[in-house]
C-alpha cells in the first residue's frame, strides 16, 4: 500500500492486551523502552536547544455514529516510547530535571465510571508502570500535565538573550493546521490555554524530528512483531487465492481476509484492505467491493494485519479463473522481474532512493517492450506510484536517511495498470535489511506466476 506520488519483566501489559498477542509472543519490554526514551532525552539536551522538551498527546476517540465509537488507535510516538494505549494519555521528557520528577512522566486519563461495565478497565499506575519501565511516582493523572509541562519549559524568552539563546524548543504535535481566521487546531489551543502568552514564543517541531530515526531500525523485538503480522497477513492471502472464483463478489474476498486476521490474532488490519478486480484493479486505493468477479478478470488484493499494533503490507494479483492469459502472464512477470532486480539490489549502504530506480528501470523496458511507451520517461502513465516504504508501527513508517541499514523494513511493490485493457498488477512484498541483503519476510505467499496458479488450483474453501 502507497500513499505518496511517484518521486516525481516481559508480561503481556493491559494496553497490549487489546493487539490479541498470541501466547507465547513477548511485547516490548519495559527495558527497551527506556532505553528509547534515554535516547530521546540525550537528543534533547544537545545545543543549540539544551533545554528541549518533548510531548505527545495521545488523541482522543473518534464518534462513528451517535453513541459508536471508532476502534481506537493511539499516536505511534507515544507507543513506541512507552507503550501506552490509552486514550487521551501524554508522555513528558526533558532535558532538564523536573521538580521530584526526574527527566519524565506518564499521564494518564482517570478512571471512567463505566469501566467494568460499559467499557474496559484502564491501566492503573502500577500497571502502567510495569509495562513501561517509567517510575510508578512519574505516572501522574492528567490533570497534571499543564504544571508539569509550564515547570519543564524554561523561562519564556521573548527574544534571543544577549548570549544569541534561541526560545525554548518544544517538539509537539499539534494534529493539524488552520488557515487565518480559522479556529486553532486542538493541539495549538491546549499550548495557549496552558501557557498564555509563552506559547507564542516557543520554537515548536514536530515530534518526528526526534522519533523518526529511532524508529527507521527496528530491535529484534519489533522484527517479531512484525514477523508475525506479515506471516498473519501471508495466511490471508493463500486463503483469499483459494477463494477467489467467477461469480462472487469482491467483498467475499474482503471478508475471508479479515476472518483470517481476527482468527490467528491480529487486532484487525493495518490499513483498510484494498481488493479491486477487472478495471478496479486499477484504482490504486480502491475501497468498493461492490463487482463481482468475471472469469478472465484479475483481482488485486493489497492488505496488511496489525498485530502488537505492528502493520503488515503485503500485496498479490491473481487470476479468477486460476490461470493467467498470456498477456496477463506477460505483463505480471514484468512486475516480478522488477521486484527481483531490487531483491538482487539492496543491501546495506545503499541510497533508499535506488529501490525505485532499478525497479522502474526494468518496468519502463517491459512497457516498452509491450509497445505501450517509446521512452522510459514515460513509464509514469502506467506506474503512478512510488516503489518502497518504511514498515514498522505506521504501515507508511518514516524513512528519513538517505542509506538502508541493517534493521530496516522496507516493502517492495512495483505495478502496471493499463485502464483500457481493465488490466492492473502489482506484487509487494515487506522485506528486512541484513548485514549482507535482504531477507523477504512475506515470502510465504505465492508470488512467482506459476506458483500462484499451483496454489489456486491446489484445493477450494
Amino acid at each position: 500500500m502507497f500513499l505518496t506520488r511517484t518521486p516525481e519483566p516481559i508480561v503481556l501489559s493491559f494496553w497490549l492486551a487489546s493487539a490479541a498477542l498470541a501466547a507465547g509472543e513477548a511485547p516490548i519490554a519495559p527495558l527497551e523502552y527506556a532505553a528509547r526514551r534515554a535516547k530521546v532525552i540525550e537528543g534533547l539536551s544537545k545545543a543549540p536547544h539544551a533545554a528541549g522538551v518533548l510531548l505527545i498527546r495521545s488523541p482522543q476517540s473518534r464518534n462513528f455514529a451517535n453513541d459508536v465509537e471508532y476502534p481506537y488507535r493511539p499516536d505511534n510516538g507515544i507507543l513506541y516510547l512507552s507503550g501506552a494505549a490509552v486514550e487521551g494519555a501524554a508522555l513528558l521528557l526533558s532535558a532538564k530535571e523536573i521538580d521530584g520528577l526526574g527527566r519524565e512522566a506518564l499521564f494518564l486519563p482517570p478512571p471512567s465510571p463505566g469501566e467494568g461495565l460499559w467499557i474496559s478497565r484502564r491501566p492503573t499506575p502500577a500497571q502502567a508502570s510495569a509495562s513501561s519501565g517509567i517510575p510508578e511516582k512519574n505516572v501522574l493523572p492528567i490533570e497534571r500535565l499543564p504544571e508539569t509541562l509550564r515547570k519543564a519549559l524554561p523561562a519564556p524568552r521573548f527574544h534571543h538573550g544577549p548570549a544569541g539563546e534561541p526560545p525554548a524548543r518544544l517538539y509537539f504535535d499539534p494534529h493539524g493546521r488552520s488557515r487565518p481566521g480559522e479556529p486553532l487546531p486542538e493541539g495549538y489551543g491546549f499550548l495557549v490555554a496552558h501557557l498564555g502568552s509563552a506559547a507564542f514564543h516557543l520554537d515548536l517541531k514536530p515530534h518526528g524530528e526526534v522519533l523518526d530515526r529511532l524508529r527507521q531500525v527496528k530491535s529484534r523485538a519489533e522484527i517479531a512483531l512484525l514477523r508475525k503480522a506479515i506471516d498473519i497477513t501471508v495466511e490471508a492471502h493463500r486463503a483469499a487465492m483459494r477463494a477467489a472464483r467467477p461469480g462472487i463478489d469482491e467483498n467475499h474476498l474482503a471478508a475471508v481476509i479479515e476472518y483470517e486476521y481476527r482468527a490467528r490474532g491480529a487486532r484487525g488490519w493495518a490499513f483498510p484492505s484494498i481488493v479491486g478486480s477487472g478495471p478496479n484493479a486499477c484504482i490504486l486505493h480502491y475501497d468498493r467491493y461492490d463487482r463481482r468477479l468475471v472469469d478472465g478478470d484479475l483481482v488485486l488484493m493489497d492488505i496488511g494485519a496489525e498485530y502488537g499494533w505492528y502493520a503488515a503490507d503485503v500485496t498479490r494479483t491473481v487470476p479468477v479463473s486460476g490461470r493467467f492469459t498470456d498477456r496477463q502472464r506477460r505483463v505480471y512477470q514484468i512486475v516480478y522481474e522488477a521486484q527481483e532486480a531490487v531483491f538482487r539490489t539492496i543491501r546495506p549502504g545503499l541510497p533508499y532512493g535506488e529501490v525505485n530506480r532499478v525497479a522502474r528501470d526494468v518496468v519502463a523496458a517491459g512497457l516498452i517492450g509491450l509497445g505501450l511507451i517509446q521512452d522510459k520517461s514515460d513509464v509514469g502513465k502506467y506506474l503512478p506510484h512510488g516503489i518502497t516504504h518504511g514498515l514498522g508501527l505506521d504501515v507508511h513508517d518514516p524513512m528519513p536517511e538517505a542509506t538502508l541499514a541493517p534493521g530496516m523494513v522496507i516493502t517492495v511493490e512495483p505495478g502496471i495498470y493499463i485502464p483500457e485493457e481493465s488490466l492492473g498488477v502489482r506484487i509487494e512484498d515487506d522485506v528486512l535489511v541484513t548485514e549482507t541483503g535482504c531477507e523477504i519476510l512475506s515470502a510465504g505467499a505465492p508470488r512467482s506466476a506459476g506458483e500462484v496458479e499451483r496454489w489456486m488450483r491446489s484445493e477450494s474453501l
